[in-house]
C-alpha cells in the first residue's frame, strides 16, 4: 500500500526529518511516537503530497485524492451546519454516508446543528465523519485527539480503530500518547529527525479488552523506554 525510501524533507535549510524508510500493509495502523520537532506531522504531509521530498521516495498504491488528513484542530466551518461540514466540497450523492456516520459517531440528532452548539468531543466527531465519509484508502492521523479529555479520548479511538479494520484503511497515526499509540498501532514506530529507532508489533491489536491486558501495559513500558532514549 505504501513504500518510503530514505525520505528526507527540508524546510530551506533546515531538515525536518531525513532516511526515513517505511513498508505498510493493506489495512494496517502505524503509530508513531516521537519527540516533538522531529518532523512525524512533515511525514504526514509528504505521504498526502502536501510536501515535497528533497530526496528519497514515497510510492503509494493509491492516489493522493484517495488520502485523507485528520488534524488535532476540527476545523469546522462555523456558518455550515453539522452536515454541511461532513458534505464540504462533496456531491449531494454522498448524504446517505454522511447521515450513516454522523449517526455511527452518535450525532444522528445534532445534524442541523452549527459547530458554537456542540461540545468540543462531538465537534472532533463531525471531523471523523468529514474524514471518512469520502471512503478513504489511507487515512492520515495527525494528533486528533489530543485535546479531548479521556473519557471521550478512549470513544473515539474506538470509533477509529472500529472503522478503520473493518474496512480495511491503511492509517498512520502521529500520537504522543504512549497509551493511544499502543493501543490503536498494530505497529507502533519511534522516529527521529534521523529516522526510525524502534519498531514494535501489537499482535493483540483486535482483542476488545485490550485495554485490560497485561500485554498492553507491557507494550507500553518497552515504548516508553525506547522512546526515552531518544530523547
Amino acid at each position: 500500500m505504501l513504500a518510503i525510501q530514505d525520505a528526507q524533507v527540508d524546510y530551506g535549510s533546515h531538515t525536518a526529518f531525513s532516511h526515513f524508510s517505511l513498508s505498510v500493509h493493506v489495512g494496517e495502523t502505524i503509530s508513531i511516537l516521537g519527540k516533538s520537532g522531529c518532523g512525524k506531522t512533515s511525514l504526514l504531509y509528504a505521504i498526502a503530497s502536501l510536501l515535497p521530498l528533497a530526496s528519497g521516495t514515497i510510492d503509494r498504491s493509491v492516489e493522493a485524492d484517495h488520502c485523507t488528513i485528520m488534524f488535532q484542530q476540527d476545523n469546522l466551518l462555523p456558518w455550515k451546519n453539522v452536515l454541511g461540514n461532513v458534505l464540504l466540497g462533496l456531491p449531494a450523492t454522498y448524504r446517505d454516508e454522511a447521515e450513516k456516520l454522523l449517526e455511527r459517531v452518535g450525532l444522528q440528532d445534532q445534524l442541523h446543528h452549527f459547530p458554537q452548539q456542540l461540545s468540543g468531543g462531538m465537534r472532533q466527531r463531525v471531523a471523523l465523519a468529514r474524514a471518512l465519509v469520502r471512503r478513504p484508502q489511507i487515512l492520515l492521523l495527525d494528533e486528533p485527539l489530543a485535546a479531548l479529555d479521556e473519557q471521550q479520548r478512549e470513544l473515539l479511538q474506538d470509533d477509529i480503530k472500529t472503522y478503520v479494520r473493518t474496512h480495511q484503511i491503511t492509517t498512520i497515526l502521529v500520537t504522543h500518547s504512549i497509551r493511544e499509540a499502543a493501543y490503536m498501532g498494530s505497529r507502533i514506530i519511534i522516529m527521529t529527525p534521523g529516522g526510525i529507532t524502534c519498531q514494535a508489533e501489537n499482535p493483540w491489536i483486535d482483542d476488545p479488552d485490550l485495554r485490560t491486558r497485561d500485554e498492553l501495559f507491557g507494550l507500553e513500558q518497552q515504548l516508553r523506554s525506547e522512546l526515552r532514549d531518544t530523547l
